[in-house]
């Protein structure tokens, strides 16, 4: 009975007890998601839209910071180094168009990978920052990264791999599978 009384409670809750969105998964009142398909998305090498709220690839386009904010991006998550190519204009462009640029640099030694994945998770759950285009160069350590994320979220390894391969996980995925022990 209690239960009941739980589960019609939160039915009746009014939009300004509503909870608020806090995954990826979850689609805002609002409406806005990431784009998919429908759009021209040409600007982000290897696009995938992996969540309503999420869009993972590769490097942008040289017009590419503006193009992804008229297509309704907020958040910009590059998995760059500082140091590779075209990382400090994006930065500088994002932060000129008033989009949020946050830098994660993917590590390239295996073992420090993990490192990432507090801020990483944090980043991919705060629901201000939606929609978010999560990228690297090609869309392999953006691939990764999701696949890493969602093993963290109790999704099982086997199917995080999948899911990672579907948003670019290539050369990345034998060291994923080594952090999510499956070799």
């Amino acid at each position: 009975m209690i239960r009941w009384l739980a589960i019609a409670a939160c039915m009746m809750a009014t939009p300004a007890t509503a909870q608020m969105v806090s995954t990826p998964y979850q689609v805002a009142e609002d409406g806005v998601a990431a784009p998919t398909g429908d759009q021209d998305m040409s600007f982000v090498a290897n696009y995938v839209r992996i969540a309503p709220n999420i869009g993972i690839g590769g490097r942008l386009a040289d017009d590419g910071v503006a193009r992804a904010k008229a297509a309704g991006f907020k958040t910009l998550i590059d998995l760059r180094q500082p140091d590779e190519p075209g990382v400090a204009e994006e930065k500088a462009a994002a932060e000129a168009l008033g989009l949020r640029y946050v830098s994660i640099p993917m590590p390239r030694d295996a073992e420090d990978i993990p490192d990432i994945l507090p801020k990483l998770i944090k980043r991919l759950e705060t629901a201000g920052d939606y929609p978010i285009l999560l990228h690297c160069a090609s869309g392999n350590r953006a691939g990764a990264a999701w696949a890493l994320y969602r093993a963290e979220r109790g999704v099982p390894a086997i199917i995080a791999i999948e899911e990672g391969r579907a948003a670019g996980m290539k050369s990345r995925e034998g060291v994923v599978r080594e952090l999510l022990d499956l070799e």
